[in-house]
């Protein structure tokens, strides 16, 4: 009898000794838990996001995570882990950080690897290793908040990030694209994967390159002299080095800054080779006066020109896209001629 007291007396010991455990563990993870998730008020979110610093000592970050609520809790976790969210909408997390403290600035040249993909079918629709030549692009300025250019302003030179952007925004203000992918809807966003390899100055680009350019644009300017060999009609060379002849001269309304556009045109190559036309798919193109929606050449060309008139334009590559290949089908310093015809301004 005296034995199985001493049983039945061990096991409530037992017990109790089990449950004030899970108690302490329980208090514990409680604790850890508020410190990890200390909730800010928005005033505060914004001030701890603009002083986030990567931490190399303890390889931790400190982030701003906004939960459905749009209330922001300030933790302390892995860079890896967490995506840090900016007041314009951005989204982005730090894959691999780097010790540089170097960041972009408007008219930086940035030499990247990069990929993007639609966030919700998760389809690629671009990717630097596609390229024949290292992938580069000039950081012009942000045409909106919480656009790509923005996001490449946070990056470090050798910083590897994961961002996160409007869509839409991205097709139409940093592309200047009029019609975007049909499957873009309104809401969307694009995961760009992006490593900042390199951060070269406008000017120590542009001094580089100068011998480059100069014989680009001498090549340049002996194709233009000789495709104008072969031409009959009235010629207007613009001051940025357009070249418009006129085949037949129209008597209407001449647009300017503001203007909505109608036109038809043929686009190729100086060779003869073309690659984009309205009349083959019957669907004439408008875009707006002024607000980068094509290349300058194009918008100047058409600036040029009333109602009615039909010409043809050569566009010098600088007028173009430059020293950029666009897309799989226009190579770099490329020449281009357009046959417009302006059909309505308003």
């Amino acid at each position: 009898m005296r034995n199985y007291r001493l049983a039945v007396l061990f096991c409530f010991v037992f017990a109790a000794l089990v449950v004030v455990s899970c108690r302490d563990k329980k208090d514990k993870d409680a604790e850890k838990e508020q410190k990890s998730n200390v909730v800010a008020t928005p005033e505060e979110a914004d001030s701890l996001l603009s002083k986030w610093e990567y931490c190399n000592d303890s390889g931790q970050v400190s982030m701003i995570v906004f939960g459905e609520n749009g209330q922001a809790d300030y933790v302390v976790d892995r860079p890896e882990n967490v995506f840090l969210k900016t007041a314009t909408g951005i989204e982005y997390k730090i894959v691999k950080a780097s010790k540089s403290r170097r960041t972009p600035k408007v008219g930086d040249v940035l030499y990247m690897s990069m990929s993007y993909k639609a966030e919700k079918n998760d389809s690629l629709l671009f990717s630097s290793s596609d390229l024949n030549e290292e992938f580069r692009m000039r950081l012009a300025a942000p045409n909106d908040k919480g656009c790509i250019e923005e996001a490449l302003m946070l990056l470090h030179e050798g910083d590897s990030a994961v961002i996160k952007v409007d869509a839409i925004k991205f097709f139409v203000k940093s592309q200047g694209k009029v019609n975007i992918p049909a499957f873009i809807k309104k809401g969307d966003r694009l995961v760009f994967n992006i490593r900042l390899k390199k951060i070269v100055s406008g000017i120590e680009y542009a001094n580089s390159n100068k011998q480059v350019y100069q014989k680009r644009i001498d090549e340049e300017n002996s194709l233009i002299n000789r495709f104008l060999m072969n031409m009959n009609y009235p010629l207007r060379k613009t001051d940025s080095g357009l070249h418009i002849l006129t085949i037949n001269k129209g008597a209407g309304k001449k647009p300017s800054v503001g203007s909505t556009v109608k036109i038809d045109y043929t686009a190729a190559f100086i060779d003869g080779s073309v690659f984009d036309s309205t009349l083959e798919r019957s669907e004439p193109f408008s875009f707006v006066i002024g607000k980068k929606e094509v290349i300058v050449g194009l918008e100047e060309a058409v600036m040029n020109m009333q109602v009615g008139d039909h010409c043809l334009v050569i566009i010098p590559f600088r007028l173009a896209y430059g020293d950029q290949k666009y897309g799989n089908i226009i190579p770099p310093f490329s020449t281009l001629v357009f046959e417009i015809e302006l059909l309505d301004a308003k």
